[in-house]
């Protein structure tokens, strides 16, 4: 009588799968072309993503500081920072646009609760409240 595979074996045999076949072809390439050339494309290719990346963290800074023109608020919306008082907009250029929005429109205000952070279900890690689209508070958690 044999054995099935538990779910378990299944997904660690995938996961040797994908894990193994790129650094088989990795040690094909080095044994190929050396390692020395192997290494300096990968070197090459880490520069260029680090590059690239700061080059979008500043083309950001530059739109934003265009934007507000205040720079400890640019640097509060580059850390990802939310406060309370804090404008809708500010808030989508801090943690980008929400998950989801819960609404509710009043006679004399609007409420929204910006959900960040979905974890499955209704669940959230950050669920920020808006009045008239300003930051009056939130629940997070860790």
């Amino acid at each position: 009588m044999t054995k099935r595979m538990t779910k378990a074996e299944s997904q660690a045999i995938g996961w040797l799968i994908i894990i193994g076949i790129p650094i088989y072809g990795v040690m094909q390439l080095g044994d190929s072309f050396g390692w020395a050339p192997l290494a300096m494309f990968v070197v090459i290719i880490i520069g260029l993503a680090i590059w690239y990346q700061s080059a979008q963290t500043a083309k950001r800074r530059a739109e934003l500081m265009k934007k507000y023109q205040d720079s400890r608020l640019v640097e509060d919306l580059m850390n990802k920072n939310f406060w309370q008082g804090q404008t809708a907009e500010q808030l989508i250029d801090s943690l980008g646009r929400p998950e989801d929005i819960d609404q509710k429109i009043l006679k004399t205000k609007k409420k929204e609760i910006w959900k960040y952070n979905h974890q499955g279900g209704n669940r959230y890690g950050l669920r920020i409240t808006l009045d008239n689209d300003h930051v009056v508070g939130w629940d997070q958690k860790t």
